[in-house]
């Protein structure tokens, strides 16, 4: 069941890595058309379990969730496979 990111939840502070401001992912189910929000280490471990999260661009265009983890342990999803490339999902921060 692929899942659509639709929002964020963020935390404050600082911290090294944007994407640890993000707490929680707020979804709906392509299929069922239910909608949840889950943490950040929930959906995680569930894409790594083989489940497909995604997020829509301005256009229309779907850019997978990756699963990353810091030199500290701490786990995070993403969309772009390199820090170098403009991330959608931090994109969507923005818009938030």
């Amino acid at each position: 069941m692929p899942i659509q990111i639709t929002g964020v939840n963020r935390t404050n502070g600082d911290h090294d890595n944007p994407y640890l401001t993000i707490n929680s992912l707020v979804w709906i189910d392509d299929h069922t058309q239910n909608r949840g929000i889950t943490t950040r280490d929930v959906l995680f471990d569930w894409i790594n379990d083989n489940g497909t999260a995604y997020i829509l661009d301005e256009e229309g265009n779907k850019a997978k969730l990756l699963t990353a983890t810091t030199q500290n342990g701490y786990k995070y999803v993403k969309t772009a496979f390199d820090e170098t490339k403009s991330d959608k999902l931090l994109n969507l921060l923005a818009k938030k």
